[in-house]
């Protein structure tokens, strides 16, 4: 089945500690940029990356022990358009998130509901394994994003076998994530692996997304953007 590629929606960009600002070309690329929060808190720079010239979000990954420090998210939700939770368990973990949310904007005097909410799902076997809808679970989360690798560190095995094949957690993952995202009527993207570095392999990695229920993906380097800009430019056959 041929995928529209014009209909598809922007993927994430994840930042790394020590990348440099994404260019304005990258910018335009994206929906939203992630930043883990120590990155932003050791670099405010970093915080307006883009501010102001694009239309992209701006996202700070967040621990669930960082959502009970009211302090620091206050601290970080002038310069952020949203958060990105990582291993998410479940609907409680959401909850605890929207709850120090709330108290962090009316902390911040921000307007409550402002702040986006995203999450790393079935990243860790708790979720993957979990019976709990993610429908209804808080009116800010809008996305789930799904890491092979980081599902294949956390369950001891690689992200693909010595022989090719995908295990079976990853499998599965991938499809709670889908799944899960479905239910609740919000997107889901997919994890570009560290060493998708080539055009033909991210066109081929986000071909087979697409296909399997994915909205996006999300890309962990500018070069995996740009690699996916020039996928789309060629012709389709």
């Amino acid at each position: 089945m041929s995928v529209n590629r014009a209909q598809t929606m922007k993927p994430l960009l994840y930042l790394a500690a020590g990348d440099p600002p994404p260019t304005e070309k990258v910018l335009q690329a994206v929906g939203a940029i992630v930043v883990d929060a120590t990155t932003l808190q050791s670099r405010p720079s970093v915080r307006h990356a883009g501010k102001g010239q694009s239309a992209c979000l701006f996202l700070a990954r967040i621990e669930l022990a960082d959502a009970t420090d009211v302090e620091g998210l206050s601290s970080l939700l002038a310069d952020i358009d949203g958060v990105v939770l990582t291993a998410c368990r479940g609907p409680a973990d959401i909850q605890k998130v929207e709850v120090m949310l709330k108290v962090a904007e009316a902390a911040a005097g921000i307007h409550e509901g402002r702040t986006a909410l995203l999450a790393e799902y079935a990243t860790v076997a708790e979720s993957v394994l979990s019976p709990h809808s993610m429908a209804g679970v808080s009116p800010r989360l809008s996305a789930l994003i799904f890491d092979a690798s980081a599902l294949a560190e956390a369950c001891g095995c690689r992200r693909v076998t010595g022989t090719g094949d995908v295990p079976a957690v990853v499998r599965a993952g991938r499809a709670a994530v889908v799944l899960r995202a479905w239910e609740a009527g919000i997107a889901a993207y997919d994890m570009l692996p560290a060493d998708a570095v080539d055009e033909a392999a991210v066109q081929r990695l986000e071909t087979n997304s697409l296909e399997n229920g994915f909205s996006a993906v999300a890309a962990r380097s500018s070069l995996q953007i740009d690699l996916l800009a020039e996928a789309r430019a060629q012709p389709e056959t």
